[in-house]
């Protein structure tokens, strides 16, 4: 072996996974809730290369460090996660901007000072929401946008307040045109009033799958607005809640792994590619996210969900549908 070749090192394994179907063009839009795990290096993303092999490396190769265009090789929609944790920057949304292809769309989470708040202040939602709204203007600008998502925990239930204070949070953006969608994972949520007066707002809801924990608003193919919006969480009952007090980063970040450590079936997608279907009817646009992300059960269950949904579009094309 030469002294070159100790020098750049011996690169792992790695073969990339076949890439799905494009229904972008149906105005279906598939993809996965986050984009940057690091479980996913050499499963779904090729493995990091040193500085050193880099120098060695193709121009597509270099291209494919870069996670976000690599995920858009497969994909034409995900969801930024980050901006639950840290309010979303401006700065940040137009270099998302500029690594994007044409066709892309994002969801962008709300933070969970919105979503989670130890006190249901209008004034104080409305406020983050402008600021939101300001931050993602370069995916506005060019039609990138999907919709905000407004994440409720799943002890979160329904008060007159809860709801007046989200009517009125999603409002502050739906009154610009700008999308929001609610995903509510508490049972007492699921009422007719509460679906009549998303759409008297123009709000969206985000239908979701959770296990069945008991109290779990139940997965539907419901639209209160022209755009449609569904979330796979997995059914991993067993480790959705905590075991314990998590005390240091790696628990939670293990505590994490474990509740989204699961792969749907291929008999549970059908099911849910039927849901999908009817979901279609009723709206322009839907948006399919994946949020069972560890070891890339949600790239895999994606990449399947594209590839029924293309057989259900052939079928109804073939029948005249």
């Amino acid at each position: 072996m030469s002294q070159l070749s100790l020098d750049i090192g011996k690169r792992p394994a790695w073969d990339p996974i076949e890439k799905p179907p494009d229904l972008s063009k149906s105005n279906i839009y598939v993809g996965t809730s986050g984009y940057y795990f690091d479980d996913w290096l050499s499963r779904f993303n090729p493995p990091k290369l040193t500085k050193r092999q880099q120098q060695y490396t193709s121009k597509e190769e270099i291209e494919d460090q870069d996670r976000l265009r690599f995920y858009q090789k497969y994909f034409s929609f995900v969801e930024i996660n980050a901006t639950f944790y840290k309010l979303p920057v401006l700065q940040s949304f137009m270099d998302i901007e500029n690594r994007s292809k044409p066709g892309m769309l994002y969801a962008i989470k709300a933070h969970r000072d919105i979503s989670h708040p130890t006190l249901w202040q209008k004034d104080r939602g409305q406020t983050l929401m402008r600021h939101h709204m300001h931050a993602v203007a370069p995916l506005l600008d060019t039609g990138r946008f999907y919709s905000f998502l407004i994440q409720l925990d799943d002890r979160t239930y329904r008060t007159q307040e809860r709801l007046d204070y989200l009517l009125a949070v999603g409002s502050e953006a739906t009154k610009h045109r700008v999308d929001v969608h609610i995903e509510f994972r508490h049972v007492s949520w699921h009422t007719q009033a509460v679906l009549q007066s998303l759409k008297d707002n123009g709000i969206g809801i985000c239908n979701t799958d959770i296990p069945p924990i008991g109290h779990e608003f139940p997965l539907k193919a419901y639209a209160t607005t022209d755009k449609g919006y569904v979330r796979y969480s997995g059914l991993n009952k067993e480790n959705w809640y905590p075991k314990g007090k998590l005390k240091t980063a790696k628990e939670r970040t293990a505590s994490r792994n474990a509740r989204y450590d699961y792969h749907y079936t291929p008999k549970e997608m059908e099911e849910r590619v039927a849901g999908q279907m009817t979901l279609r009817s009723k709206t322009r646009n839907i948006a399919i996210a994946f949020n069972n992300h560890f070891q890339i059960k949600a790239i895999r269950n994606a990449i399947q969900n594209l590839k029924l949904l293309k057989e259900r579009l052939e079928q109804l094309l073939e029948e005249g549908v």
